[in-house]
């Protein structure tokens, strides 16, 4: 059964992810103006977990079709909306991994939902693919971004991991808290504020995160270098 679904990620998926591609990129270029900041630095990432700041419902095919052409990156989705049917056929073929479950299922079957979707991750940045996860696990809902002390995907997965590489992803500009800054770039479509710009900044830990702390010290550190300025290394 793997080795069939090699075959076809490989194959039909590999044609899809292209389309899709095309289509995102297309589509989001009429609405943002989007730059990306140190996207090189994934280039020779080895696998490894990218953890990223939540703004909409758009962050992770966002940033999954923007990062495609330097390097392929697996966001993991809410079981919602992995399933829905609206979505379904376009997160599939990325490469997408279902997280979490329905809240009326049964404990014990969303205990093993759990493990099963903490196995997929685990096995997916073992295979040296680089797999991007949202550790607010929704959009934001104030100017900051909040972690709550419980949430504990980020830090299982670097436990899971040991010397895992990590790297942190702001988007700035898309929140409805961010500044809005436009072009007149497609205003004659009707768009008559223009593109929103928005940058997508990336930064390497080199010496990754601390997991030996508790995991309510490890969100705080997390939440607290999602909301400071990224920080850049010297040249």
């Amino acid at each position: 059964m793997n080795k069939i679904k090699r075959f076809l990620d490989a194959t039909l998926g590999r044609v899809l992810r292209h389309f899709f591609f095309v289509c995102l990129r297309s589509y989001f270029g009429l609405f943002y103006n989007i730059s990306i900041s140190n996207k090189h630095l994934l280039q020779d990432m080895p696998g490894g977990l990218i953890l990223a700041t939540h703004v909409t419902r758009l962050d992770g095919p966002l940033v999954a079709s923007l990062l495609y052409p330097t390097r392929r990156v697996l966001p993991a989705v809410h079981y919602n909306e992995y399933y829905h049917p609206a979505q379904f056929l376009v997160l599939a073929p990325s490469g997408c991994i279902p997280l979490s479950s329905p809240k009326d299922w049964p404990a014990e079957k969303r205990a093993e939902r759990k493990e099963w979707a903490q196995d997929k991750l685990n096995d997916t940045i073992q295979n040296g693919k680089i797999v991007l996860l949202f550790p607010g696990g929704q959009a934001k809902r104030q100017p900051r971004e909040i972690i709550q002390p419980h949430f504990g995907g980020a830090y299982e997965t670097l436990r899971a991991n040991p010397g895992c590489p990590v790297a942190i992803l702001r988007i700035q500009g898309l929140s409805k808290y961010d500044k809005s800054l436009r072009d007149l770039f497609w205003s004659f479509l009707g768009i008559f504020k223009g593109r929103r710009h928005v940058n997508i900044s990336i930064e390497r830990l080199e010496d990754g995160l601390d997991t030996s702390v508790p995991l309510e010290d490890f969100n705080a550190d997390l939440e607290e270098r999602f909301n400071a300025p990224p920080h850049w290394p010297a040249a």
